[in-house]
């Protein structure tokens, strides 16, 4: 059975890349407290926001889409699940809210990841709370529509003794301190996406395992930012750097640093998109058409409102659609299509 030991870990040859990644997100960590204490509503303006991203987004990661509408009934207690797909919303946001809320007083052990698990299948009638009772793997559909085996995670039978190595592998690193906590969270979500421990749900775990990993440290972008909706943006290079990194997985050969360097570099975008919206909010809080416009004018290709709405959580929509519409009469953008589904260029491209 495949060894643990992530002591190797401190041993492993980082390069800049890695040491530069890790140095930047721990200076963005220092500037935290500040955010706090000069951006209190911001942040829970914030907050509130990427809640529903992350839901939305892991979930879609997953291929379970619904509705702008129903999700956002759901996702603030207004309405219960019709289904299957609006079952596993909530239980998502159930799990997220919990993590937000007690993060410091949840350990990481098999029995409490069996336990967020069971929560997340809470609406669902599925066998929510259990390993997997038959073995798994994970596959693969190509442009054609051919599907073939990408990956063959650990059997049933050991999957149980594996999560229990795992766990205590970790929390041994991160006792003794001597390898970086980003590191240590990085191939524990790693080694728990090989191990695929459920029959269902392994991803969905994965980010909310990481979300409480790094809150657990003091890395508490994915408060403010969804991690999960930057995820969703890089999906193909998100399943590319598993593949390259679980490739010999099972005989503790394979090589960390396509999925190292993917994690980190997920945590600094995060941090870089919580700096500019606190920094656009204090330098230029007054002026929300001139941060519209901004935003806009930064943009390459199509944009749509919903993007702007990400970008400047704190402007209402009404502000929104009178600069699209001052800029459309400027003939400074275009509209492509109608409605919701509808998208913006501008003019000059």
């Amino acid at each position: 059975m495949r060894i643990y030991n992530y002591e190797l870990l401190k041993h492993l040859p980082y390069s800049m890349e890695t040491i530069q990644l890790l140095t930047k997100i721990d200076e963005y960590k220092g500037k935290q407290d500040l955010y706090k204490k000069q951006s209190p509503q911001i942040l829970e303006t914030l907050k509130n926001v990427a809640i529903i991203q992350s839901t939305k987004s892991s979930n879609a990661i997953e291929g379970i889409i619904i509705t702008n509408k129903r999700l956002k009934s759901i996702m603030a207690g207004q309405t219960l699940p019709m289904d299957r797909s609006e079952g596993e919303i909530a239980g998502y946001r159930n799990v997220l809210k919990l993590i937000h809320a007690s993060s410091d007083a949840i350990p990481i052990s098999p029995s409490i990841i069996k336990q967020l698990h069971r929560d997340l299948y809470e609406y669902v009638p599925s066998q929510g709370g259990e390993w997997k009772s038959q073995d798994n793997y994970i596959s693969e559909t190509l442009p054609n529509g051919e599907k073939f085996i990408r990956f063959i995670p650990v059997p049933a039978f050991q999957t149980d003794e594996h999560m229990r190595l795992l766990c205590m592998t970790f929390q041994d690193t991160v006792q003794k301190g001597d390898v970086h906590p980003l590191i240590a969270i990085a191939i524990f979500i790693l080694d728990f996406l090989c191990i695929h421990p459920f029959h269902d749900g392994n991803g969905r775990m994965s980010r909310l395992l990481t979300l409480l990993l790094l809150y657990k440290f003091g890395y508490e972008v994915g408060r403010y930012i969804s991690i999960e909706t930057l995820i969703e943006e890089s999906k193909e290079t998100y399943y590319d750097v598993l593949k390259r990194s679980s490739i010999h997985w099972h005989e503790g050969k394979n090589d960390i640093f396509p999925w190292l360097h993917y994690f980190l570099s997920i945590i600094v975008a995060a941090y870089k998109k919580l700096e500019e919206r606190v920094g656009y909010v204090e330098t230029s809080r007054g002026n929300k058409r001139k941060r519209i416009k901004d935003f806009i004018e930064g943009k390459i290709g199509y944009f749509t409102k919903e993007e702007i709405r990400h970008a400047c959580p704190d402007i209402s929509e009404a502000t929104i659609n009178r600069v699209l519409n001052e800029l459309k009469e400027a003939k400074k953008i275009t509209p492509i299509g109608k409605g919701r589904s509808a998208k913006w260029k501008k003019t000059s491209e």
